[in-house]
C-alpha cells in the first residue's frame, strides 16, 4: 500500500481543531447570520461516489495502449462509517470557507475518492504491447479493437489509497427559511470550483504491480445543497456534486517517469457533512451596504 505524504488534510484537521474553541466562547450574537462577511465555516462529510466510463491510456516500457469505455466504480463502501485510526485512507469530503460578502463564500476544500476499473468486464484494446511484458495473458504484438476480458487477462488499475481533488470554490449562500431568533436556520448552497488531483495509484498489468503516488491532472466542478444551522453555530449539509477530472498523467512506478496512466472522466457525488461556524464580526457591526 502507497504512504500518503500528502500534508494538506493533516493542516486541515489541526486548524478546525485549534478554532473549535472559539465556537464555544463567542457570543450569543442574536443578529448573527451565518450568510454575513466576515464568518468561517468548516465541515467534514462522508458519502458515496459514481463515476463515468473512460478510455484509460497506459504507456510504459514495453507497451503503449488504450482501453475503450472502461467502467469505473467505487471500491469501498459508500457511506461508511469511518476507521479513525486510518482516517487518511478513508473516503471522505472536509472543507473551510470564508464569507468575502454577505451570501458569497470562498473555500479550500480536499475530496478524496477511491475508484478503479469495475471487475468482469470486457472492452477493446488499440496498441501495442512487447513480446516480454505479458506472462500472464500472453498479450503480444499490435492490436486494433481487440475484444479481452479484463479479469483474464489481469489488468486493474485504481487508487485504492485514494485520490484526493483539492479544489477552490465559489459558492452563493440563499435563505429559505429561518425561525425568528435563528436557532434553525435553511439556507441553500451552490458554486462552481476548480483544483487539481493528487492520486495515490496501482497499476497491476503483466504479472506486475506497480504503485505511485503524484499530482497528477486537474478539475472541474459544481455543486448543490441544502444546509441546515442549529443554534447558530452548527449544522447539517446534505449535498450533491459533479465533477469533470482530467488526469493527465497518473505516475505508475516509483523510478521510471515515462510510465503513467491518463484518462477523462466524470464523477457524481452525494455526500452528508457536519460542521460548524465561527461568528468573528461582533454583533454590532453591520454587514450593510454604504450609500456614499
Amino acid at each position: 500500500m502507497v504512504k500518503d505524504n500528502f500534508s494538506l488534510t493533516r493542516l486541515f484537521v489541526y486548524f478546525a481543531i485549534a478554532f473549535f474553541p472559539f465556537v464555544l466562547i463567542s457570543q450569543n450574537g442574536k443578529a448573527n447570520s451565518s450568510a454575513y462577511a466576515g464568518n468561517i465555516n468548516f465541515s467534514l462529510g462522508f458519502g458515496s461516489n459514481f463515476y463515468s466510463h473512460s478510455t484509460l491510456k497506459f504507456s510504459g516500457s514495453g507497451y503503449n495502449f488504450s482501453l475503450k469505455k472502461v467502467g469505473l466504480w467505487q471500491n469501498s463502501p459508500a457511506f461508511s462509517i469511518p476507521d479513525f485510526s486510518k482516517l487518511l485512507s478513508n473516503q471522505y469530503a472536509i472543507s473551510v470557507g470564508y464569507n468575502i460578502r454577505r451570501g458569497v463564500n470562498l473555500s479550500l476544500g480536499i475530496d478524496r475518492l477511491k475508484y478503479g476499473i469495475k471487475p468482469g468486464q470486457s472492452v477493446f484494446l488499440n496498441g501495442y504491447v512487447s513480446s516480454e511484458m505479458d506472462t500472464v495473458s500472453n498479450l503480444s504484438g499490435q492490436y486494433t479493437d481487440e475484444l479481452i476480458n479484463l479479469d483474464s487477462a489481469r489488468i486493474q488499475f485504481g487508487s485504492d489509497v485514494g485520490m484526493s481533488f483539492v479544489s477552490i470554490e465559489l459558492n452563493l449562500i440563499q435563505n429559505l427559511y429561518r425561525t425568528k431568533r435563528r436557532n434553525f436556520v435553511v439556507n441553500a448552497i451552490y458554486g462552481i470550483g476548480a483544483g487539481v488531483l493528487h492520486t495515490n495509484s496501482t497499476f497491476n498489468f503483466g504479472g506486475f504491480e506497480e504503485s505511485k503516488s503524484s499530482l497528477s491532472g486537474f478539475g472541474l466542478n459544481a455543486n448543490a445543497g441544502l444546509r441546515f444551522e442549529f443554534f447558530k453555530y452548527f449544522y447539517l449539509q446534505p449535498n450533491l456534486s459533479a465533477a469533470f477530472l482530467d488526469q493527465i498523467g497518473v505516475y505508475t512506478h516509483q523510478n521510471a517517469a515515462k510510465n503513467n496512466v491518463s484518462h477523462f472522466f466524470g464523477a457524481f457525488n452525494s455526500t452528508i457533512s457536519a460542521g460548524v461556524i465561527v461568528y468573528l464580526k461582533s454583533k454590532k457591526d453591520c454587514d450593510c451596504p454604504v450609500w456614499n
